[in-house]
């Protein structure tokens, strides 16, 4: 039968089946290659796109780089994606704003700075020298390739250069200085008393009406939150890491793999003799010409470094000879590179072309490359190894618990069971979120919406970190509703009774400063309400001896005639009561200056924010006049 249907296909029938079947499968093909192909752009600054994928990137190096500053610290539940995101964004867009008006004006940065300034890196060091393996690993685990990270550094110079030209040229004049240091640096004595509200709480009564008024007329304050409860399988990539053995075959196996990243390359110390060619400069002939009379001079019996010495046109090193030092493959120009890294010690090269002129290079030193021991490394290969293995698992993992979790809808053991992963329970969760992997708007927008609260399917997999992801359904749902009265009538009656406490302290306050303002001394008055007059004879406007509603005042209250003094109130936000007496004011002189730094650091800070406040103007203004298109995203 096989054979039949075998020898029927080969007619013209089966052609046109084939090519009735080819057509729609090519249009649908056709089609997915357009759709899927297109750039999702999340916003367009006069004109030029910021795509989804340069977004997500950036923000995701931005939280890592949070998380690493941050270290123990770090607390994702308190921080709120959505609003970072936002935030981020601007960043962005600001800074592409920074980097066109850069452009714009000139500004520009070359590959030599830009080399420059990526050597000077110290996470790219080895020894104190910057290793190109370091450097490539370092910015494969950040998720970036050399091209992209040198356009990140070479935006970053560009744009540093417009913030230098702004705020770099501010001043700041003798008479502002002065009243900078008058105001920053006055200092002024007081007499307070405060007036403690829990003195009026034994005079307070709260009825019932009272508590059931309040609550009527407030039961938005008193509002239950929907929330949810979820089970839910969480992947990490540390987790897993815990999870896993490294056997010692293993171990030995990866560090001979990886070998190359516990070594330090071969280097090499060479003194060279420059002759510069260019605009300006001697003809290509000429500088040949006196390459090759140095040349001779240093085979007829001259010594290299006093040749070197008269004749190098390189600033950096004639005056010691030409020494360049000892340096690696790749950091000299790929010309001088490749003669330096053949010669033999002690040997004088031809003359060698560059991009800057002709050089002599005589090889002085070598270092041959060199490697630890695993002995020496085995804790480093371990952590290696299972953070390797544990990354390969985790998007082994992803992609799996993606695929089962939506195969089978309705629950999450067969995924659970499938990879070998127990599910969690969580606490009850608010749509404002909760702490730990409930603190992101991802999850949280994830297990209010219709899919997964309404008809109760899991989620698809969440991203809440760097290799950290979520999957999740709604087991238990509470809505939201007013708390009953009886739940919330302690709390209301509190309340209430700390309100009115306040005000009888406030009130007596204010009668206080009525009779001082009448000419009562504030020493008999304190002392007949049987109050303790706290005296301060100097303070600052920084001081942290005052609570901070009293600092606020006593720096309000106008300055004391000769002789008297000035009064003031201020509200502390536990409810107390504070009545201040200003005695005197001593203006700060350049004699305080010395505590702030001096005048000169004084002067520095003052014209660096002025300086600043004038970039962020001219960030304003560009704002202002671009054409800023940011496109709804949806999460």
């Amino acid at each position: 039968m096989l054979q039949e249907i075998r020898e029927r296909a080969q007619g013209w029938i089966a052609w046109f089946i084939v090519i009735l079947i080819s057509v729609p499968f090519a249009l649908w093909g056709i089609s997915s290659y357009l759709d899927g192909g297109s750039t999702q752009v999340v916003a367009s600054v006069n004109g030029q796109d910021i795509t989804e994928r340069e977004f997500e990137n950036g923000y995701r190096q931005f939280r890592q780089r949070l998380r690493d500053q941050l270290g123990n610290n770090y607390r994702p539940e308190l921080i709120d994606d959505t609003r970072m995101r936002k935030e981020f964004l601007s960043s962005i867009i600001r800074d592409r704003l920074v980097l066109q008006a850069s452009s714009d004006m000139g500004f520009s940065a070359g590959d030599a700075l830009v080399r420059a300034y990526i050597n000077s890196i110290p996470a790219f060091s080895v020894g104190g020298t910057f290793n190109n393996e370091v450097y490539e690993r370092t910015l494969r685990n950040q998720g970036l390739s050399p091209v992209g990270f040198e356009s990140q550094v070479r935006q970053s110079l560009m744009t540093e250069q417009l913030s230098g030209s702004v705020s770099g040229t501010e001043f700041a004049t003798e008479a502002e200085l002065q009243d900078l240091l008058r105001l920053r640096m006055q200092r002024r004595g007081l007499d307070y008393v405060i007036i403690p509200a829990a003195g009026f709480m034994k005079d307070v009564e709260v009825s019932e009406a009272d508590i059931r008024s309040h609550y009527e007329a407030n039961q938005q304050s008193y509002m239950a939150q929907e929330r949810v409860k979820i089970e839910y399988i969480e992947l990490d990539v540390s987790n897993i890491s815990k999870t896993l053995k490294a056997e010692e075959a293993l171990l030995l196996g990866y560090y001979e793999q990886h070998k190359n990243e516990y070594a330090v390359p071969e280097r090499r110390r060479a003194s060279h003799i420059l002759f510069v060619q260019g605009e300006g400069k001697a003809t290509e002939a000429e500088v040949m010409k006196k390459a090759s009379d140095a040349l001779q001079r240093i085979r007829g019996g001259e010594d290299f470094a006093k040749v070197a010495k008269e004749l190098s046109q390189d600033p950096g090193s004639a005056d010691s000879g030409g020494d360049l030092d000892y340096f690696e493959k790749g950091i000299m120009d790929q010309a001088f590179d490749e003669v330096v890294f053949a010669m033999s010690l002690d040997e004088v090269s031809e003359p060698v072309k560059t991009t800057f002129g002709y050089h002599i290079i005589k090889l002085t030193g070598i270092q041959a490359a060199s490697g630890k021991h695993y002995d020496e490394v085995k804790d480093q290969i371990k952590s290696a190894y299972l953070k390797s293995e544990a990354e390969r698992l985790f998007y082994e993992y992803a992609e799996r618990l993606s695929d089962l979790a939506y195969e089978d809808p309705d629950s999450l053991q067969p995924a659970a069971e499938a990879l070998g992963i127990e599910t969690k329970k969580s606490e009850w969760i608010e749509r404002n979120g909760g702490s730990g992997p409930f603190a992101s708007s991802k999850v949280t927008g994830a297990a209010f919406s219709d899919d997964v609260l309404l008809e109760r399917h899991n989620s698809e997999a969440i991203e809440i970190g760097p290799e950290h992801i979520l999957v999740l359904r709604v087991v238990e749902h509470e809505e939201s509703s007013v708390r009953p009265l009886d739940a919330v009538k302690e709390e209301i009656a509190a309340q209430l009774k700390s309100e009115a406490a306040s005000k009888l302290a406030q009130s007596r306050g204010r009668e206080m400063l009525s009779a001082l303002s009448g000419g009562e001394g504030f020493e008999s008055m304190a002392a007949s309400a049987g109050l303790e007059i706290i005296s301060k004879k100097a303070v600052d406007r920084s001081n942290n001896e005052l609570p901070e509603e009293v600092n606020a005042s006593l720096f309000r209250l106008p300055r004391p005639n000769e002789g008297g003094r000035s009064f003031g109130e201020a509200k502390l936000t536990n409810g107390d009561f504070a009545v201040l007496a200003l005695n005197h004011v001593a203006d700060g002189s350049d004699k305080d200056a010395g505590e702030i730094g001096g005048v000169e650091a004084l002067k520095s800070a003052l014209e660096r924010s002025r300086g600043q406040t004038y970039f962020q103007h001219l960030i304003q203004n560009l704002e202002d006049s671009a054409k800023i298109v940011i496109n709804k995203r949806d999460g």
